[in-house]
């Protein structure tokens, strides 16, 4: 018996070494919550094709918007933990237990899901129509204490933005209006189309739109002035400390997930946000390349998870 059971865990020690090597056997699925060319869409295409060719295997991108993201972290946390199917996650999943109600809120990040690598991140900026004659924040809450109800769009309910929104009106005494629409991409169309006087919106897929003039960048909530938009002040810089936010995308695993396939993934991940070409291209489209390790994106949603429970407790915001 001694000798069958040390021949077992031999084989089984055999097996465990293995695991890298014989990663991935078959194609990878890439669960977005984001409608296709919305969101965080735009970078899943780019790491999809670059990790087909660094894997070897095809890495498919499905989109399963709705719910917060629950409907993507509920396929997620139920698909086997062999590093076959990753979650691009929006930190919107950190807010979502804290706005939804308990019967919505299906999915915990912090004990469900498997850290990876947080590849991006995007600023969160305040911004008008350019035709507005709004120039700076100042003059923005000059005009909100002359116009009460003044509305402001935010994206979905609940998402980091509309935090910031009712942050600041909280902060500066304001009284706005949020109007909720289904995604960032329709709250800056009815920005851009003057349907809404005010917006809290990332620069990822939109940094065009201020390129092109048909927004106007007031603040970001930045801790400190980006590359991407170095003449827009932080809303730090105009005296308003504790409005400090940044709106991040990670990368999670099944929980389970094999300790050397998660550090597999990480590595090439963050061989695919190092490439010159990419880090240009994700630039260009208003994303911020980050990286790092599994532990960092770790520790970054524990972070995020302390900061939006006690502004959410403070503010009252609700996503029902």
């Amino acid at each position: 018996m001694p000798l069958r059971i040390a021949a077992l865990l031999i084989l089984c020690c055999l097996s465990s070494l293995a695991w890298p090597q014989a990663y991935p056997s078959r194609p990878i699925t890439l669960i977005v919550s984001s409608a296709p060319g919305a969101g965080v869409d735009f970078f899943a295409r780019i790491l999809s094709d670059r990790l087909r060719a660094r894997l070897g295997q095809p890495v498919v991108v499905e989109n399963r918007p709705g719910a917060s993201g629950m409907i993507a972290a509920g396929l997620a946390v139920k698909a086997a933990p062999d590093g076959h199917t990753v979650f691009l996650m929006p930190n919107t999943l950190v807010i979502a237990p804290y706005v939804l109600s308990s019967s919505a809120s299906t999915v915990n990040v912090l004990t469900d899901l498997a850290p990876v690598v947080l590849p991006v991140a995007t600023l969160m900026v305040l911004a008008v129509n350019s035709k507005s004659s709004v120039g700076s924040v100042p003059e923005l809450i000059a005009m909100a204490k002359k116009q009460p109800g003044l509305p402001y769009a935010a994206g979905d309910n609940g998402s980091p933005m509309h935090v910031l929104g009712e942050q600041l009106k909280n902060v500066a005494a304001l009284e706005m209006t949020f109007v909720p629409y289904k995604g960032v991409a329709q709250s800056v169309v009815a920005a851009i189309g003057g349907h809404v006087n005010v917006i809290w919106m990332p620069t990822s897929s939109n940094l065009q739109h201020f390129k092109g003039g048909a927004l106007r960048a007031l603040a970001t909530s930045s801790p400190r002035r980006s590359p991407l938009m170095p003449d827009v002040p932080t809303m730090i810089e105009l005296g308003y400390r504790d409005i400090e936010a940044v709106a991040w995308f990670g990368l999670l695993a099944p929980l389970a997930t094999p300790a050397p396939i998660i550090a597999r993934l990480n590595k090439e991940v963050n061989a695919v946000i190092a490439s010159p070409d990419v880090r240009e291209n994700l630039n260009a489209a208003g994303y911020v390349p980050e990286g790092g390790s599994p532990e960092a994106l770790g520790a970054q949603i524990r972070a995020d998870d302390v900061q939006y429970r006690k502004l959410i407790g403070e503010l009252g915001v609700k996503a029902d």
